[in-house]
Order: C-alpha cells, then sequence, then structure tokens
C-alpha cells in the first residue's frame, strides 16, 4: 500500500468515527429535549407522515423508481461476474414484488381495519416514538460496525463491540432521560436499542460480505 493510499485509508477510517460521535450527539440531543418540545417535534413528524400516506401510492412509484435506477448504476458500474450481476438483479426484482405484495394484502388491509388513523394522536405518538428509537439506533449499529471494519477489527468481534457499546449507550441515554423534565427512563426502550442497533450491524455485515464477493470478480492490477 502506498503512502498516499495509506493517507485516504486513515481518511476514511477518522471520518467514520467522527460519524459515530455525530449519530451519538444527534441522540443525546433528542434526549435533551423536555416533554413538551419533544411531542411537538412528534406531532410535525405525524402530519408530514399524514401528508406521504394520503399520497402512499404516488411516493412508492417514485420512491421505487429512484431506487431502481440507483442500483441499475450500481450494477452496471460494479466489476463483477455477469452471473452475479444477474443474480442481483433478479433477487431485487423478487424482493421489490415481494414488498409490494406484503404492502397491498397484509399492511393495507390491517391498516385500515385497525382504523389506525382514527386513533387518539397521543396513542400514534406513542408508536412512533418506539419505531423512532428502533431506527435511529439501526444507524447507530451500523455506523459502529462501519468504524470497527474500517479500524481492522475481525468480523465477529466488532460484530460483539458494536451491540455492547449500542447497548451501553442505550442504558446511558435512558438515565440522561431520567434527569430531563417530563421524561423517563424506561427498559423497553433499551431493549428496542439494542434490537435496532443488532438489525443495523447485522445489515452492515450482510452488505459488506456481498460488497466483497463482488470485488472478488475484479480482475487483478
Amino acid at each position: 500500500m502506498t503512502s498516499k493510499q495509506k493517507t485516504k485509508a486513515r481518511l476514511v477510517q477518522s471520518f467514520s468515527w467522527v460519524m459515530v460521535l455525530f449519530w451519538m450527539g444527534v441522540i443525546f440531543w433528542f434526549s435533551s429535549q423536555p416533554a413538551q418540545e419533544s411531542a411537538r417535534l412528534s406531532i410535525g413528524v405525524m402530519r408530514l407522515g399524514g401528508e406521504l400516506i394520503s399520497n402512499w401510492q404516488l411516493v412508492g412509484i417514485v420512491v421505487f423508481v429512484v431506487l431502481y435506477h440507483l442500483f441499475l448504476v450500481w450494477l452496471v458500474r460494479m466489476q463483477s461476474h455477469i452471473i452475479l450481476k444477474g443474480l442481483l438483479f433478479l433477487m431485487f426484482i423478487a424482493l421489490s414484488i415481494g414488498i409490494v405484495f406484503v404492502l397491498y394484502t397484509i399492511v393495507r388491509p390491517r391498516v385500515s381495519g385497525f382504523g389506525i388513523f382514527e386513533m387518539n394522536r397521543w396513542v400514534i405518538h406513542l408508536y412512533l416514538r418506539k419505531y423512532a428509537h428502533f431506527i435511529i439506533y439501526l444507524f447507530l449499529g451500523s455506523f459502529l460496525m462501519n468504524a470497527l471494519t474500517l479500524s481492522g477489527v475481525r468480523v465477529w468481534r466488532a460484530f460483539g463491540i458494536a451491540v455492547v457499546v449500542s447497548f451501553i449507550y442505550a442504558v446511558s441515554d435512558e438515565l440522561h432521560q431520567y434527569f430531563v423534565p417530563g421524561r423517563t427512563a424506561l427498559l423497553s426502550d433499551v431493549i428496542i436499542d439494542t434490537v435496532g442497533a443488532s438489525v443495523g450491524i447485522a445489515l452492515y455485515s450482510a452488505l459488506n460480505t456481498l460488497f466483497r464477493w463482488s470485488k472478488q470478480g475484479k480482475p487483478k492490477k
């Protein structure tokens, strides 16, 4: 590895840890908001979500078209065997069809049956906060796994460290909320956070493995 490549690798590694610290700061900021401010933010998100849901078909088409073209660009640029490319394309199409099928046959009827849009706003607010916990820590887990991987930590060791760090940060985050006006510390949130982080770690690991497989088909220079 040349000195230029080493410098680039160190910069990428440093940036990956900066992203971890930045995302921890985002979580800390959310937890620092008093209950009333946090509720106002959640209601704003609910209103935006309501607009998106009201136009869910158009939003879904736009999202699919964007993702489809991004996937095609990535697939074309990927230097790998044509068979692997074909399999990835078929997997993408099958996954897309599966998602549409689940949304139309399972999610949509159940959402309509539950009357979720007629539910009390406070109930929706509670559900929204639980999903937010899961998603925010999913990103934290993937950022941690990325930083550890780029730092040369072995896969399973990195996996374990990332889960433990996510769990410890989730516990500290709940303790922090205990001292914020109107907020409470909940064991259930720690569990949701840890599960979300674990999913993010697993997704990163799977994608990273797939990326390594694709690089094996590249010609050596």
